[in-house]
Order: structure tokens, then sequence, then C-alpha cells
């Protein structure tokens, strides 16, 4: 009898152990945000493990949301010379939405997209490539208002993707819209200046939404929303091909240039395809 007492006093005692534990492990499971501080050099640093609180939702970032551009990025890449893996790479500085970003996961036809880019920001970290009157802007139809080539003609200094229509993909959304990038100069057959615009479709993939808790006071209070966008184009699309020297307007009879069809440059040490790859982030207080 006093065996069985016992017995059954130790099951009593383990139950209650393993509930206790199990109470603590999810506990602990459920904690959404752990906050360390860092000290280095007597500056204490906030350095939460805090991928903030996930929210399971349908993406609908309308106007109400800001572009958070400080955390995105334009990057684009191009094979050297056109052969084997050999890349060559970079990114834009400038860039933004105008008008705002609009983007309705439950109802595509929503959707409103309008991005822009201004080329001029072509940055490779690489001072021989990059900055007014170098080889990278001239592959990309940039032209000038003065013989020096300090100052960029506006008109030839934006790129810009507008949205026609999206639809739903396997791992995304294609987005069907017209790209515009460069421009034809007169012996094209169209007016001079006139922008350079086909139909291009790209990839956007929607990254999810969390909500962060912004100034550590314990509670959650800013959504954050991101984006993916991939695409290609080929610059032989929307360049002239034959030319081998950038139309300059300040010496408009060299027989090198007169008869370009575009603005800029053609070079095979870029190759002809581009692939660009968008960033972007938004956020919304609460």
């Amino acid at each position: 009898m006093q065996t069985h007492n016992k017995m059954k006093t130790f099951k009593t005692l383990l139950t209650v152990s393993l509930i206790a534990a199990g109470t603590m492990l999810f506990t602990q499971c459920k904690k959404e945000k752990v906050t360390e501080t860092v000290t280095v050099h007597d500056i204490t640093y906030v350095d939460p493990n805090d991928t903030g609180v996930y929210v399971p939702s349908n993406a609908i970032i309308d106007t109400n949301w800001t572009f958070d551009k400080v955390h995105c990025n334009v990057m684009w890449q191009s094979r050297f010379f056109d052969f084997s893996s050999t890349m060559l790479t970079g990114r834009f500085n400038n860039f933004n939405f105008s008008p705002k970003f609009n983007f309705d996961e439950t109802n595509l036809s929503h959707n409103s997209v309008n991005f822009w880019v201004q080329l001029s920001t072509f940055n490779t970290g690489e001072t021989g490539r990059d900055g007014y009157g170098k080889c990278g802007p001239g592959y990309l139809g940039i032209t000038y208002l003065d013989s020096l080539k300090t100052q960029v003609n506006p008109a030839s200094d934006t790129a810009k993707f507008t949205l026609m229509s999206t639809t739903l993909i396997q791992h995304g959304y294609k987005m069907h819209g017209t790209f515009t990038f460069n421009r034809w100069r007169a012996p094209s057959g169209h007016a001079d200046g006139t922008p350079i615009t086909k139909d291009i479709d790209v990839t956007i993939k929607y990254n999810g939404m969390r909500d962060f808790d912004s100034n550590n006071d314990g509670t959650t209070d800013k959504y954050r929303a991101g984006f993916t966008v991939t695409y290609s184009f080929n610059r032989s699309d929307f360049m002239d091909n034959t030319s081998t020297k950038a139309w300059d307007p300040y010496n408009p009879t060299d027989a090198l240039t007169q008869n370009n069809k575009t603005y800029g440059v053609w070079s095979t040490s870029v190759a002809d395809q581009m692939d660009i790859t968008i960033n972007a982030e938004f956020y919304k207080n609460h």
C-alpha cells in the first residue's frame, strides 16, 4: 500500500514538473522581441534581435504608405564584353515612384506603378566609368547641356516604367507595362528627342509585412512591407548599335555622330542584355 502511494506521489510530481516546464517553454517561444544592449567604446547600442511581428495578410500598400528610399536600391548587372559569366555591376542612386506606389493583392486592377530612375546617378564605384562625361553614362544615352559635359540634359536623364496590368504567376506577379529608355535622333525618322518607349514585363515578388516597435517602448507602431522587382532588357532595343561615338550637340558635323539614330554610344564592353533588380521597402505608422 505504501509503495503504491509513493508511486502515485511520484507520478503526480512528474506530471506537475512536465506541465511547468512546458509552460516555461511555451512562454519563451511566444516572446516576439528580445532586446539586447551592446557597449562599444563607452557607447551603448540597442541591438534588438527584433524582426517584428509577422502580419499574415494580403498586401494592400496604398498611398498612405511611405516609400522608404533609405532602405531601397536599384541594382544592375551586365556581362563584361558579352562573354562567359564575368559581370559588371552597379546601381543608380536616385529613383522614386511618382505618383505613389499602389499595390493591392485583393484586386490587381487597382495597382498603380510609375517608377523612374535618374540615369546620371549611375554608380559602379569606379571613377573611370562613373560621373559626367565618362563611358558609363554614354552607354545609357545621356547627353549634356555644355561642351565640357558637366551638366546633364534633363530630357535624356530619366528611364521610367509605367504599369498597364498585373497577373498572378507561380512565384509572384507579372507586371506588364511600358519602359522608356533613351531618345531618338532625327536620322531615325522620328522627331529629334522623341522618347523610346516599348512594352516590357517585369516580375514583382511580395516579401511580406511585419509590425515593428520603432521607438522601443514595448508597443508595435510601424508596419513595414517589402517587394523585389526583377526584369531584363536589351540595350539594342533602345539604342543605335551602329553608333561608335556619342552624338555631341556642340560638334554636330562630326562624321561619326551626325547619322546616329539615337543618343549615346554603342559599346560591346557592356553586354546587350542588362538585368535590373529593385528592392523596395514601404512603411506606415499606426
